[in-house]
């Protein structure tokens, strides 16, 4: 008897061991899967996480569209350790355009990810935006008044909501990431830097319509490493505001391109004002900073300096 015992307690014994063998060695193939990996934000994470030696999979809307649901359900995530969820529609102006498609997009897409991770009890980091409208205080803190004041942001505010619900009432984990300005290599010439350093490389004249608003600049690689670090520091349910801490006005952005390029073209002001323009918004990222330990790298014209160096090549 005491032989038999024995050798059940070395079988449970080597079962569990191969078992944990088993589970180590899955936790290693496990991959961060990045939806919207075709956009500006996307396609840098993609490459940034590949150089930090992560095994990453990124899906564009071609290969994983969100807003679909059955095209979701019948997406496995198997292999997948934490999502990275970017897709959806973006920018201000079209919004206003397109509100309901931005809407339900942007809520639908998230939802069917959160209920991905639900099934499946895999992590989400979700990139979200701007939301606060016009603040009233400065800095921003995340605790503060969200007031959306366009289609975008309370498309993104919509879908933080769901994220909140999904983190306490079906314990999904949740890390959500409140970029500000962000600016960086390859963004669309519709964004005002892009524009500005366009303009300045390849006209006569730099033309913009305001030059009083300021603004919280991001550049691209500290956001990255922002996103990479709720990959490794997994929150139950988490926001944080990603941002520099300091506000640059157009005017000043212009400038600063200027000098490092060398150039000295005149400036046309149009003094038109964006609808629901605020005339000055800034990060606090305390909370970043103590719960992550990530603090941006760069100041705005090292930033801009990178990106008229690539732009140059």
């Amino acid at each position: 008897m005491r032989i038999i015992r024995q050798r059940k307690r070395n079988n449970v014994a080597m079962k569990t061991a191969v078992q944990d063998k088993i589970k180590a060695g899955n936790q290693v193939e496990k991959k961060i899967l990045v939806t919207g990996a075709g956009g500006f934000i996307g396609r840098a994470l993609v490459s940034y996480l590949k150089r930090r030696g992560e095994s990453v999979r990124g899906v564009s809307s071609g290969e994983l569209d969100v807003a679909d649901r059955k095209m979701v359900e019948g997406f496995s995530l198997a292999s997948i350790g934490h999502v990275v969820h970017l897709a959806g529609k973006t920018f201000v102006p079209r919004s206003w355009e397109e509100p309901g498609e931005f809407l339900e997009t942007n809520m639908a897409g998230t939802l069917h990810m959160l209920e991905a991770c639900r099934r499946h009890d895999v992590p989400m980091t979700y990139i979200s935006a701007y939301i606060y409208g016009q603040p009233e205080r400065i800095p921003i803190r995340e605790t503060d008044p969200i007031r959306p004041n366009n289609p975008y942001a309370k498309s993104k505010y919509m879908a933080e909501e769901l994220c909140a619900f999904y983190a306490q009432q079906f314990g999904v984990r949740v890390s959500i990431i409140r970029p500000f300005n962000v600016y960086g290599a390859g963004q669309k010439r519709d964004f005002l830097i892009p524009q500005i350093i366009g303009q300045a490389m390849e006209e006569e004249c730099i033309r913009v319509m305001d030059l009083a608003p300021k603004r919280d600049y991001i550049y691209l690689d500290d956001l990255l490493e922002a996103i990479f670090l709720t990959v490794k520091n997994v929150q139950d349910y988490d926001v944080f505001n990603i941002g520099s801490g300091i506000s640059h006005s157009v005017g000043e952005v212009i400038e600063t391109v200027q000098r490092i390029l060398g150039t000295d073209k005149p400036v046309e002001c149009r003094n038109e004002t964006r609808r629901n323009e605020m005339n000055n918004v800034v990060a606090d990222i305390s909370h970043a900073e103590s719960v992550l330990g990530w603090h941006p790298s760069h100041t705005l014209e090292q930033g801009l300096t990178v990106m008229t160096e690539t732009y140059r090549a």
